[in-house]
């Protein structure tokens, strides 16, 4: 049937959202290690989400047993037929988006029980991930096509030309989370896996902290997020209270902390997760997983030793990697398991019962959780000037993740004196938020945020081309920040050209 004979009923919103959230899902995690529409093997390890967000950082290295998708991101060597390279499943996702703005108002003409709190809910989600997608493409290629109405109509031309990507960010995506903001329901105890008030405000702060950092930005793009981030604080969690987000108190204990990972939904941190349900999605394959081998990523060994030093000190570390001995001492028996994730602070080999592995565990990849906002609030508070605020944000997670150092009986913060300049503090916090979010796919959007890509990356790609037996050339073309266009979008859009450097 046509769209316009399909959207009739309640029911049809609630599959359309569903179809949309798979498609995204699907582009974030992988496809799992079932069998497709064709009965083909799916392509393990496939999701984007660390991929994009951490493969060509000092977070992620090409793994003991590497893939051609990870050893090209670790030298900042990406060619145009590399899986990460395509932009189809974010366009897959922007056409579902499309499809439900534009048929989801008709249905309650057709359906009495679609009120309009159910429509204007449905529309919110729809937009909001509409602008979630673009804003993937322009951190991830810069320019980019723009569709905004579904294509339905063949005799249509199917090609477009990109748009600049400060004009994407400006006309669609800061419009479309306004919007979103505009149709959510507020007041509402969120579902975790759906875009809801909170997941709307994180995703504004998150676009003007990018902004800030692009030639059209400026000083009230800070401010901007500081409003969102605000507005945020009085959205209500998963547990039914607002957030708050005055103390750490609003945060999971040290204890718990891994509950933002393992139960988002039960979590007074959790924004928005993705789901993904092992008995019906296949693996959640991510590129670092607890397998004992075979994983095509590991822990960078400058971030692994550095963190590690501090293990005792930072509860994180052994929350998050696999740290345990093995006969042979290696790295590479641990530096490419992450626990993170996982109902596990051991290794693979001790983690689960027998028979079991971490292919069988569901895994809930976050797309925000309070942690995150205290240190992105914590930022834009440094970049305004207002190191008073910017330290008491970043004290909250700095202090909950650390054990008192003996003969001090509680964690001392980082007094006033240790960060007295904007620099300083943001150098701070960007090391902060590389430990606490690590796994989460944010550190290379920071990096890149903040014009950090050169100074970070030359010293470590050198590094990883002198023990691999190539010339250490470093990161040096910083328009190879951005990935090239993907050979099957150049094919299929021959108005496309391609990003300079490749």
């Amino acid at each position: 049937m046509s769209l316009d004979q399909y959207f009739r009923s309640n029911k049809d919103i609630t599959a359309a959202l569903a179809g949309m959230y798979t498609s995204f899902q699907e582009e974030m995690t992988g496809p799992g290690t079932g069998s497709d529409a064709g009965g083909d093997k799916t392509e393990a390890y496939g999701g984007r989400y660390n991929y994009w967000g951490e493969g060509r950082s000092d977070n992620f290295d090409r793994g003991q047993y590497n893939n051609n998708t990870s050893t090209e991101l670790s030298f900042n060597a990406i060619t145009i037929n590399n899986a990460t390279a395509d932009w189809g499943g974010l366009y897959r996702t922007i056409y579902r988006a499309n499809t439900n703005i534009k048929y989801i108002p008709q249905v309650p003409q057709y359906d009495n029980l679609a009120t309009a709190t159910i429509v204007n809910n449905a529309l919110a989600q729809s937009y909001a991930m509409r602008a979630e997608c673009y804003f993937y493409l322009v951190r991830v290629w810069g320019d980019a096509v723009v569709w905004t109405t579904p294509y339905t109509d063949a005799t249509q031309p199917p090609a477009k030309t990109r748009v600049p990507k400060a004009q994407i960010i400006d006309s669609v995506i800061i419009p479309d989370l306004t919007k979103a903001y505009s149709l959510i329901q507020k007041n509402q105890t969120p579902v975790v896996w759906n875009i809801n008030e909170g997941a709307i405000c994180a995703m504004m702060a998150d676009v003007y902290m990018w902004r800030a950092g692009q030639p059209n930005g400026s000083q009230s793009d800070y401010q901007n997020a500081i409003t969102w981030i605000q507005k945020l604080f009085t959205a209500k969690s998963p547990l039914g209270t607002a957030y708050t987000g005055t103390s750490a108190t609003n945060l999971e204990s040290q204890a718990t902390w891994k509950n933002a990972f393992l139960t988002p939904a039960a979590s007074p941190e959790g924004i928005w997760s993705i789901n993904w349900d092992n008995t019906v999605n296949g693996c959640a394959c991510l590129p670092m997983t607890t397998q004992l081998s075979n994983n095509p990523a590991q822990m960078d060994t400058a971030l692994y030793f550095r963190w590690k030093k501090n293990n005792k000190v930072d509860t994180r570390f052994g929350k998050t990697i696999d740290t345990l001995a093995t006969p042979t001492g290696s790295y590479l028996a641990h530096g490419d398991k992450t626990l993170k994730y996982f109902v596990t602070n051991y290794n693979a080999a001790n983690i689960l019962a027998t028979g079991q592995t971490a292919l069988n565990l569901n895994v809930y990849l976050v797309m925000y959780r309070l942690s995150d906002i205290y240190l992105t609030l914590a930022e834009a508070y440094a970049q305004t000037g207002d190191l008073v605020n910017a330290l008491k944000y970043l004290n909250f997670i700095y202090v909950r993740a650390r054990n008192p150092i003996p003969p001090a009986t509680t964690v001392t913060p980082i007094p006033a004196t240790q960060y007295t300049t904007t620099a300083a503090m943001e150098n701070a916090i960007l090391l902060e938020r590389q430990y606490e979010l690590f796994g989460e796919g944010k550190r290379w959007f920071d990096l890149v945020r903040t014009g950090n890509v050169k100074t970070v990356m030359d010293p470590i790609v050198s590094r990883r081309q002198r023990i691999f037996g190539t010339a250490q050339t470093g990161f040096q073309d910083l328009n190879k920040i951005y990935w090239p266009l993907s050979q099957n979008a150049l094919n299929a859009n021959r108005l496309l050209t391609q990003n300079a450097g490749y």
